[in-house]
């Protein structure tokens, strides 16, 4: 299964152990993280998920959902490659656990 890693450390995260969190300011969305939870990998942003629901294809479909809504709602990106780093790697998740089920 793929391995996560922590945009602050570099080190192997746990789904249990980690979140995905950003900054909401104004009228932008910035500064996407996939970490540790807590100090001091854990980014001072003002929104998160857990990792472990955006793993789970419903929560993964929220995020998702709440992306879009953002973006309706005027929002924009101020540094999209941070964004593009955390679904590269639920996105790669996301691939091998259905792969594992076409398997089954």
């Amino acid at each position: 299964m793929a391995r996560f890693l922590c945009d602050a450390c570099g080190q192997e995260v746990q789904i249990i152990d980690g979140i995905v969190s950003w900054t909401r300011e104004e009228k932008a969305l910035r500064n996407f993280k996939l970490t540790h939870k807590g100090a001091p990998c854990q980014p001072d942003n003002n929104r998160y998920r857990e990792l472990y629901t955006l793993t789970l294809a419903s929560g993964f479909m929220e995020f998702v959902q709440y992306l879009l809504e953002r973006w309706a709602d005027g929002l924009v990106l101020s540094d999209p490659h941070t964004l593009r780093g955390v679904m590269r790697q639920l996105n790669l998740h996301m691939h091998e656990k259905l792969l594992m089920l076409v398997e089954e």
